[in-house]
């Protein structure tokens, strides 16, 4: 045994945390930790989702907003039956892009 016997990760750790008080303070350091959380991303079929269509996809097909997978000619709303309401989605949009106009009235004279 040498004098100099210690453990390696006890020493590492000791000189990173001297670093980091030294470069962070400590609410930069909380943030830091926190991993933000990433988005799931839909499963990609390999297979058109359509009733009886068992066409393979590709890489350029289409994603419905109704969160399907569909071949070419599936991928129209009206093809595949989707469930997805664009009427809504429409009024909605409208609605908070167009300005609401109210006229001043005029006094008969």
């Amino acid at each position: 045994m040498s004098r100099f016997d210690f453990d390696m990760n006890k020493l590492l750790k000791i000189l990173n945390e001297d670093i980091d008080k030294k470069i962070m303070p400590d609410s930069e350091k909380a943030e830091a930790q926190k991993e933000p959380e990433k988005p799931a991303d839909p499963v990609r079929p390999k297979r058109c989702q359509h009733d009886g269509c068992k066409v393979k996809l590709m890489l350029a097909d289409f994603a419905c907003r109704c969160k399907s997978f569909y071949c070419s000619q599936h991928r129209f709303a009206e093809a595949h039956k989707c469930s997805f309401d664009y009427r809504a989605v429409g009024k909605d949009l409208l609605t908070k892009q167009m300005p609401v106009v109210v006229g001043e009235k005029f006094e008969r004279v």
